[in-house]
């Protein structure tokens, strides 16, 4: 694998005045800063388009700090809320552990790693790796590895796991052993080392990072899966509707051969349905309840251990594709988008649609969404190429683009 920085066509979508987000604000102008107030304050401000314009497979966000105790914000029931704040030029100040700026996009036979907060309004390019053959990639995950590296997994066509130092700037290891397309990737929430994968030769593996090496296999065709948020089970959907749990076993790097669960070493979840749409394409956890998405766009939220439907989202004009959704921070809303090139934000607690992202350029299928650590922009991806951000803008800085110009001439207003 090669490394190289490839250039990006970038474009903005808002005047060039940065909306400080730490900036105090006259009480007359804004509103208490809530987190509809903010959804209702996402504003298109930022489009990248991959050099290699074919659709962009998958993005993730770093969010792992040593102070983490997990995965916070998928799953645990969330936790207190991350504020950041800017210094005079516009850029984040954040702690020496903190790489939550850090956003990989893989697609093609590309991977590229972009700097999303550094730099103000921009979305900046850092990283680039290219695959020597035309394999895609097709999911990629960070990996708290070490806390003076930055590593991301990406996997795909070629059926192998590639393990990028982004402190080393390569391939730092590969991990062999599924004799099919590799379709989803997924870091353990508390063991750093653990990995979790997803193959269409029907097999949902663990490995070790730092080995190398494939601890325990389970035999299932599935298409997405899921660590549970304490590390101790593991959800796989499948193309037929149906989730399955399985317990992680105590593993060990010592053993020569890994550990191999079958089907009736799980529990049922979710029963199959089968038809068109019912594959599960995404799996996430709220309040320590499941989120099962099908690909056709109904999101159901699982009570568990009682496997009882709390509530359902439709996600409309989906159409039948993958589009893979993300939960925020602090467990209350999801983001999800559709075929139209839309992306909606459910409350997770009323189930209620609170903002629609919409755009007249936006109009083909979104294959993934999330948030940034602080609620305070979104990100998505699709077919095409383009990495789309929507970014909180304060009252003031809305009311101030809204003004007209006054620079112009009575005359020139006349023509």
């Amino acid at each position: 694998m090669s490394a190289q920085v490839m250039p990006v066509k970038e474009a903005a979508e808002a005047p060039a005045k940065r909306a400080r987000l730490d900036s105090p604000q006259p009480d007359s102008v804004e509103k208490v800063l809530t987190p509809e107030h903010i959804f209702e304050n996402l504003r298109l401000r930022r489009i990248v388009r991959e050099n290699h314009n074919s659709t962009v497979a998958q993005i993730a966000l770093m969010f792992y700090r040593s102070s983490d105790t997990g995965l916070a914000g998928h799953g645990m029931g969330g936790m207190s809320a991350y504020e950041r704040s800017f210094e005079k030029r516009g850029s984040a100040i954040r702690d020496p552990d903190d790489n939550s700026n850090l956003l990989v996009s893989t697609g093609h036979n590309q991977a590229s790693v972009y700097d999303n907060e550094n730099c103000g309004d921009h979305l900046d390019i850092m990283s680039h790796f290219q695959l020597p053959t035309e394999h895609a990639f097709r999911s990629c995950c960070w990996i708290r590895a070490s806390d003076q590296d930055a590593v991301f997994a990406a996997a795909g066509d070629d059926k192998l796991i590639h393990l990028i130092s982004l402190a080393w700037t390569r391939e730092i290891r590969v991990l062999r052993g599924h004799s099919d397309a590799i379709v989803d990737l997924q870091p353990h929430p508390t063991e750093s080392h653990l990995l979790l994968s997803v193959s269409n030769d029907q097999t949902v593996r663990i490995w070790s990072v730092l080995s190398g090496q494939c601890l325990c296999i389970y035999k299932y065709n599935g298409l997405a899966a899921r660590f549970s948020p304490d590390g101790t089970s593991v959800f796989v959907g499948s193309t037929t509707g149906e989730v399955r749990q399985w317990p992680v076993p105590k593993l060990s790097e010592t053993s020569k051969e890994p550990l191999v669960l079958s089907t009736s070493d799980g529990n049922l979840v979710v029963a199959a349905k089968r038809g068109i749409g019912t594959a599960i394409d995404c799996l996430r956890f709220a309040n320590s309840h499941l989120l099962v998405k099908n690909m056709a766009g109904r999101i159901d939220y699982y009570e568990l251990p009682s496997n009882t439907i709390i509530r359902s989202f439709a996600v409309r004009s989906h159409g039948v594709s993958v589009s893979r959704f993300d939960v925020s921070y602090d467990d209350k809303y999801l983001c999800v988008g559709n075929s139209r090139g839309e992306v909606y934000i459910f409350s997770i607690e009323s189930g209620k649609s609170v903002r629609r992202l919409v755009h007249k350029r936006s109009v083909r299928p979104v294959t993934c969404s999330l948030f940034t650590r602080d609620c305070r922009s979104v990100v998505y991806t699709g077919e095409g190429g383009f990495i789309w951000r929507y970014d909180y803008v304060d009252d003031e800085t809305l009311a101030e683009w809204e003004k007209p110009d006054d620079s112009a001439s009575n005359e020139e207003l006349s023509e």
